[in-house]
């Protein structure tokens, strides 16, 4: 139903050709509406051009519905004897509590694709003609949205399920396909964005780079016109379409290959189950005691001035030779007060006035963390009055750029993000955020990275508090990794640790070693400290930390002051003692290289072409080879999780209890409780996670409960889980 795009655009003349040409190269995006609405004219006119000749055009017909009636009309027609769709809801951006929605669309091929606005305004922010309101639309939509037996399609579902959720209150019914999450798995390692996928698998990669997409970046939909984003809208919901048949192929759970088979129940039985999960995590997200986080920005600025006082002291010592440095003296102008925060200051203070010796080629001057601490070490071995005061002086930059990086990025920000309609701050939970299927955390539109908050600095978890009423009760896999990796590589001594309760790394020790199990522990029997037992577990658990996470031998004797022939001597001794581990690592990589990828227990694939380079030289090659292990044990240890998280959420009492899940990091899950009913949530959360764990991988789970008011608070566990 092509139709010929009319905007009055009499207030402002354009060269067309030039105007086309900078936005098909995506020239023009972040206008500031505000002061630059000329600029917004002038696309809406190249759009209204490329639309009439027909280089940007409707994917298949379309309508616009602009009444409630019709609305209506078309639902009960559209949806009657219909079991999927796509719906996608149209927003001026992506904050969930503070966007606004502006239109839906609907798609389903036995009738033209529908866009429905009801939010449209010209550049004054006052409302359009030809258009519902959106309160008449919400009436309408409401009981389809509620409808479960209508199995919901779009291409990454959960921010339009948190918008309608939100700001309707009402949640999508039967989230059914998420293209953008089948396609991480079928390929985690491409481009996830509908346009991408669209033109690679439906278009056989012949698609056009112009997408209107583009065109109106930077531009909130509102004030696209109606009958031109209505174009926008009809071809998202007809690529999605077409893109949910290409991924049935291959998802099915009668595929004739046994992976594909495999690959499905990742995405059915773990992945669009846990979309549910991460949005109501999100959309309760987590409270935080500001007048904490103020004590602690007094104190981090107190002692990040102490360190910049401490630093200059020592600086000052090089006055006569910074003064007679040009470019220091421009660059502090004239105070010879260096600036610890500029990296051209600090790079001239090393190089220049210090005459450090560069210890990286791709970074001759650097002044990062990692650059410096190789400097630290080299003052350290040369063991000199000077290389001390160097090295105190180094500890004070460290630290006052670490102080100052955790009040910028956190201290000082988390208050600034909380959410002043939900009283929370909020985070966004991405279910691939590693390619191994690990989640992460993200702060793009939510400002705040919940996985990122730093553990060492233990004071900032503990901003963050249970809501009034309520406890933290967290539960934390211990040593997951390590019994996943006991599991698949079969080996019995391993296993056996874990069976019998006993320490894992003193075990190891004591094979490694040939000395007794208990000469390796890090405690005597009387509670003492063996420090040779202590030495022994802490080298088996660093090598086989290295094992799975591709420690070379050199990292290794580093950890303890010893040489690589040392460390790979250790670790050579620790294969003939496991030798199912190094037959684990061969055979997983065997499978890397003959098929190009690996799987985990639950058969998630992490896709490795690079192993089947011919030349093994080849850095590809070795940063492949390095992933191999790891992939198998951290995507098996991520579907643990998972599962464990779907189980607790499904589970009958985690509404009845009124329990939340509210943050998971890594091996970590926290729920908030009512303090009612401290004990029993605390069983579910314990309990499901050892459950999972055991039914997964045939082994005992160690999972303690914690209950604080705050993260990392005080462990209340003994006052609310003392047995009756």
């Amino acid at each position: 139903m092509a139709r010929e795009i009319k905007v009055d655009m009499s207030r402002e003349s354009v060269d067309l050709e030039d105007l086309s040409s900078r936005l098909a190269h995506k020239k023009v995006c972040n206008i500031n509406l505000k002061r630059n609405q000329n600029t917004l004219l002038k696309g809406l006119e190249v759009i209204n051009e490329l639309v009439k000749s027909g280089r940007l055009h409707a994917e298949g017909e379309y309508e616009i519905i602009r009444t409630p009636e019709r609305l209506k009309e078309v639902m009960e027609t559209y949806l009657t004897g219909v079991s999927e769709y796509v719906l996608d809801v149209e927003t001026t951006g992506l904050d969930v509590y503070n966007d606004i929605l502006v239109g839906i669309c609907l798609y389903n091929p036995d009738l033209p694709s529908f866009y429905v606005p009801f939010n449209h305004t010209d550049l004054q922010n006052k409302r359009v003609e030809g258009q519902m309101t959106e309160e008449e639309c919400k009436a309408v939509m409401l009981p389809y949205l509620a409808n479960g037996s209508l199995k919901c399609i779009n291409h990454n579902i959960k921010f339009d399920d948190k918008v309608v959720t939100f700001q309707w209150g009402q949640r999508i019914a039967n989230v059914w396909w998420d293209t953008n999450i089948a396609g991480w798995v079928l390929n985690e390692n491409e481009k996830h964005g509908l346009k991408p996928m669209y033109n690679k698998y439906i278009l056989n990669g012949e698609g056009s780079d112009e997408d209107f997409g583009d065109l109106f970046e930077g531009i909130p939909c509102n004030y696209i016109p109606i009958d031109i984003f209505a174009i926008y809208g009809a071809n998202d919901g007809f690529k999605t379409w077409a893109l949910y048949q290409f991924q049935k192929k291959y998802l099915r759970e009668d595929h004739p290959r046994a992976d594909y088979r495999k690959l499905y129940h990742v995405f059915r039985d773990i992945e669009m189950p846990l979309i549910d999960v991460c949005m109501d995590m999100e959309l309760r997200g987590v409270e935080i005691r500001e007048d904490y986080a103020k004590e602690l920005s007094v104190k981090f600025n107190a002692e990040m001035a102490e360190k910049e006082k401490l630093c200059d002291e020592y600086v000052a010592k090089f006055d006569k030779f910074i003064e007679e440095n040009p470019t220091l003296m421009r660059l502090t102008k004239g105070t010879k007060k260096i600036n610890y925060n500029s990296p051209q200051q600090v790079a001239c203070l090393f190089y220049d006035i210090f005459k450090l010796k560069s210890v990286s080629r791709k970074e001759p001057r650097g002044t990062g963390d990692k650059i410096v601490q190789q400097h630290r070490n080299k003052a350290k071995k040369a063991g000199t009055k000077k290389g001390e005061e160097f090295i105190q002086f180094l500890d004070n930059y460290q630290r006052y750029k670490e102080c100052g990086n955790l009040l910028g990025t956190y201290i000082d920000k988390i208050p600034e993000v909380k959410c002043a309609k939900t009283n929370a701050v909020h985070t966004t939970y991405n279910q691939y955020g590693a390619k191994t299927g690990r989640f992460s955390s993200s702060d793009t539109v939510t400002k705040i990275n919940l996985q990122n908050i730093p553990s060492h600095e233990k004071s900032i978890r503990k901003i963050f508090r249970a809501r009034d009423g309520y406890k933290f009760v967290g539960g934390d896999f211990s040593q997951i990794e390590p019994r996943v990796l006991s599991y698949v590589s079969g080996d019995e001594a391993m296993q056996e640790a874990y069976r019998e309760g006993k320490d894992l790394y003193a075990i190891m020790g004591s094979k490694v070693y040939g000395v007794p199990y208990e000469d390796c522990r890090e405690f005597y029997p009387d509670g003492t400290v063996n420090a040779e037992g202590k030495h022994r577990r802490t080298t088996m658990k660093s090598v086989l930390l290295g094992i799975m996470y591709e420690r070379g031998a050199k990292a290794i004797g580093e950890q303890f002051d010893r040489s690589a022939e040392w460390a790979q001597k250790l670790i050579d001794d620790f294969y003939k003692s496991f030798p199912k581990i190094q037959q684990l690592r061969l055979k997983v990589e065997k499978m890397a290289e003959e098929y190009g990828y690996v799987t985990t227990i639950q058969g998630r694939k992490r896709r490795l072409p690079e192993m089947q380079l011919p030349d093994h030289d080849d850095y590809r090659y070795q940063e492949a080879h390095r992933q191999s292990l790891n992939a198998v044990i951290q995507g098996s240890s991520a579907d643990i999780m998972k599962l464990a998280m779907i189980a607790i959420y499904n589970d009958p009492q985690y509404k009845a209890l009124d329990c939340h899940m509210v943050i998971t990091v890594h091996d970590e899950l926290i729920m908030e409780v009512p303090e009612d009913h401290i004990k029993e949530g605390a069983d579910l959360l314990v309990n499901t996670m050892k459950r999972v764990g055991h039914s997964l991988i045939d082994l005992p789970m160690s999972v303690d409960a914690e209950v604080n008011d705050y993260w990392y608070g005080e462990n209340l566990a003994d006052d609310y889980l003392e047995e009756e």
